[in-house]
């Protein structure tokens, strides 16, 4: 395993602290309580209830590391994913509820992880974009504000603010027209392992389809804002209910 896999498959899940903002005062009307219950009814608020675990299977594009991904998510917050590479090489990382895990081929066994690469394992078991929602959020711990409003081309958004329990610290931009979660921003090194450059990075959802009565994006991507350039772009291929997922599934094997 390279580092540089080893990195690429870390950044899809680590955020930074740092918020990006560029607040007005249009179409700014609405309380938060009222943005999070929209975004909610926009998402179907009674069918993401009902799930109890996912699994998404993606694509990921970035450079010439172009592995697969198999995406997987229960409540209360666990979370397993895989990355498997053309050379055959896989990875895995996980959330046991509690404590972070690495299974990478450069360590002779799996290990705990502390540090950014435990905040961001634990925002991938509790992210507001597949298995919850930003009406989620309070009830697992976070802060939750409304910070603001913006306007993104010609596209107003709420911004709302997310401070997880773990440490993640989280501007989601909020279609004020469809209040569909459409972006975040943070300043953050895009692999900070390899290079601890502070990038201002736009994170991207599009896409949306409904499947089972639920709102899921099937393109995400990563933009450096000052660039103006993609930095990667996930293909997701499948969203599906996950039926046979168990806690023991999350474990550090």
């Amino acid at each position: 395993m390279t580092t540089a896999k080893l990195l690429l498959f870390q950044s899809i899940l680590v955020f930074s602290t740092t918020q990006i903002t560029q607040a007005d005062d249009r179409g700014c009307a609405l309380a938060l309580d009222t943005i999070l219950e929209r975004a909610a009814d926009a998402r179907g608020k009674e069918a993401l209830a009902e799930l109890k675990a996912l699994r998404v299977k993606s694509k990921h594009f970035e450079g010439k590391w172009n592995p697969d991904f198999d995406y997987r998510v229960m409540k209360p917050g666990y979370m397993v994913m895989t990355a498997t590479y053309s050379d055959g090489v896989v990875i895995t990382e996980g959330f046991d509820g509690k404590r972070a895990w690495e299974d990478l081929e450069r360590n002779p066994e799996p290990v705990y992880v502390q540090g950014d690469a435990f905040k961001g394992l634990a925002q991938g078991a509790h992210s507001p974009i597949f298995l919850y929602g930003l009406h989620n959020m309070e009830a697992l711990g976070a802060e939750v504000t409304k910070t603001g409003c913006a306007t993104v081309g010609e596209t107003p958004y709420y911004l709302v603010r997310v401070k997880a329990s773990f440490g993640t610290d989280i501007e989601y931009y909020v279609n004020a027209d469809t209040f569909r979660v459409e972006r975040a921003r943070a300043t953050r090194a895009l692999h900070p392992t390899l290079d601890a450059t502070q990038i201002n990075i736009e994170e991207r959802w599009e896409d949306f389809r409904r499947v089972d009565g639920v709102l899921y994006p099937f393109a995400y991507s990563q933009w450096d804002l000052d660039k103006g350039q993609r930095l990667s772009y996930l293909e997701v291929r499948s969203v599906e209910v996950d039926t046979e997922a168990t806690p023991e599934l999350f474990e550090k094997p």
